[in-house]
């Protein structure tokens, strides 16, 4: 038996942790924007823990772990 050519496809994910002063939100969009400078074809997120420190000054700096998914690329495409 015969089967057709189907293509497939490979996806890998890292693990980055996105601060922010501001609040969870930016600190999660800041993680995105970081990566995709350097990480082609993020097709998804996974936000996971949520943590925040306190500097010299007691000001809060939120820090989201964040899961980010990528489409490996082939040669041929």
């Amino acid at each position: 038996m015969q089967r057709d050519s189907i293509s497939h496809m490979v996806y890998k994910y890292i693990d980055i942790v996105g601060t922010s002063y501001t609040g969870v939100d930016d600190a999660i969009n800041n993680a995105f924007k970081e990566a995709s400078k350097t990480v082609k074809n993020i097709q998804w997120g996974e936000m996971g823990r949520v943590t925040f420190r306190l500097d010299a000054n007691q000001k809060i700096e939120y820090q989201a772990e964040v899961r980010i998914g990528f489409k490996i690329e082939r040669g041929n495409e």
